[in-house]
């Protein structure tokens, strides 16, 4: 490696060209006077030592693994550092030492923690919670930190599974834990072309770590036998969730038959570690930023009515599976024209359907909101059941609803034919009206249209001015909250 690539620094004995500032925090405990510095590109140095003849230090942001051998991983470096070294190989007993050695060379995890192995995953959190309180009031920061480790890698189910298999055979590699993402020191020797730095020892590593809040919905989330999994591609996250941290909750893989209907939000924090995902896109390997919340640092807000929406979630899949076929040729004919809500109604009063089946029950969907319905129903005289909307008839308009975030409501001014109305309504879609297709909006007497904000109030009396306005109204007028 030539001086030209490499500018050489000298730490110590008063003649450092590094500012203090320029030297990584992380890498600062494991310096000696007289050693050199090697910078390569933005942020990664390379250090050699006179105390340490047969090793090189080296400060890198690791990125993401690519592959296992049999001894090595292969981490890339950030593509944000511009540097000689692209990839580290970290032995197998770098990381078996680093993130899974204890203090006690005879214990194992589960022993740290004082749990069976064959503990459930509720049982190791509260081994945790427990440990957690013992080391706190001892004050030794040394064995919080061993805890929270154990508990980490415990109540992660691949590390777990990889740790099981490790102590039946110590030849099966254990993972770096999470995610190979964040900055690191490590010892080794850096290969001869200066791409590759072969690492057989971690000095120090720093995930890349965020703080998150947010609301989840439960119906987006896995039922799994022992947690519940939430995973979402937009916001790039990733939660795993146990029965620890919803006391009183308990379920089982059978919810994720009827989780659709249920309507509550739970409360995530937590501090996240960067995991890097990687997959292939036109035949190239792209890496996102995906991001994993650490079990021992999360927090779960649920709310007070949370059971009895599940027990009502419950209840209305049995319903609707008790009605299926009823339900079915419903739909079939709703698809094709619109049908009054009282004729509906008669048809599940002559099949005998139970009580409780509704009329509207026959196109809800999961994502509808019942505050658009009931307010529109409860003000119409007859309303009908039309593809996936609803039309209600209102003194003076018909409103077409949706009611669901992120569709309008689409106000029409009462027609004196309402059959006549209905017709034409059925072999158009929103689309249409919207851009006056053959005239077809003026024909329908189409007012405007109410986009939802998140007043519901604000929507209501929008929707209810427009319908006693009527005609009057310019046409095509949206009232956008």
């Amino acid at each position: 490696m030539h001086k030209s690539e490499l500018e050489l620094y000298k730490v110590g004995e008063g003649t450092s060209a590094f500012g203090p500032h320029q030297i990584p925090e992380l890498l600062r405990p494991h310096l000696h006077p007289g050693d050199h510095l090697f910078r390569l590109g933005d942020s990664s140095l390379l250090v050699r030592s006179r105390l340490r003849k047969s090793q090189e230090l080296a400060f890198l942001r690791m990125r993401l693994g690519s592959g296992r051998g049999e001894d090595w991983l292969r981490i890339h470096t950030s593509p944000t550092d511009i540097a000689p070294i692209t990839k580290i190989l970290l032995s197998a007993s770098a990381i078996e030492k680093y993130f899974y050695s204890l203090t006690d060379r005879s214990s194992d995890l589960y022993r740290v923690l004082r749990v069976k192995r064959t503990a459930e995953l509720i049982d190791i959190r509260l081994a945790w919670r427990v440990a957690r309180v013992g080391g706190t009031a001892n004050g030794n920061l040394k064995e919080l930190r061993e805890l929270e480790r154990a508990f980490n890698l415990l109540a992660n189910p691949e590390v777990r599974t990889a740790y099981d298999a490790w102590l039946q055979d110590e030849d099966n590699p254990l993972p770096f834990p999470y995610a190979a993402s964040g900055d690191c020191v490590v010892a080794g020797r850096l290969s001869k072309d200066g791409e590759t730095f072969f690492a057989d020892s971690i000095l120090a590593f720093k995930p890349n770590v965020q703080p998150k809040q947010f609301e989840v919905l439960l119906r987006q989330c896995e039922f799994l036998p022992d947690r519940i999994l939430f995973r979402d591609s937009k916001r790039k996250v990733e939660v795993w969730l146990d029965a620890g941290l919803l006391e009183g909750l308990r379920w089982d893989s059978t919810w994720n038959n009827w989780k659709q209907w249920l309507r509550s939000r739970i409360s995530i924090a937590s501090d996240f570690v960067e995991a890097p995902k990687a997959h292939v896109e036109d035949g190239e390997r792209v890496v996102t930023s995906w991001w994993i919340s650490l079990p021992s640092r999360i927090n779960v807000t649920m709310p007070a009515s949370l059971w009895e929406d599940v027990e009502r979630a419950r209840a209305f899949h049995d319903l609707l599976g008790r009605h299926a076929e009823i339900l079915a040729k419903v739909r079939e004919q709703v698809a094709r024209e619109p049908v009054e809500a009282g004729t509906v109604q008669f048809w599940f009063d002559q099949l005998g359907a139970a009580p409780a089946l509704r009329p509207e029950f026959a196109t809800w969907q999961p994502d509808y909101d019942v505050f658009y319905f009931d307010q529109l129903r409860q003000r119409s005289r007859v309303w009908f059941l039309f593809r996936e909307e609803y039309l209600f008839v209102l003194p003076g308009a018909v409103v077409s609803e949706i009611p669901m975030a992120g569709h309008a409501s689409y106000i029409f001014a009462e027609p004196p034919d309402m059959d006549r109305f209905l017709r034409r309504y059925s072999g158009v879609v929103r689309t249409d009206i919207r851009m006056n297709k053959d005239g077809v909006a003026t024909e329908l007497g189409f007012v405007g249209r109410v986009l939802r904000g998140t007043k519901k109030k604000r929507w209501l009396a929008d929707v209810l001015k427009h319908s006693t306005t009527g005609k009057e109204n310019e046409y095509g007028r949206s009232t956008d909250e």
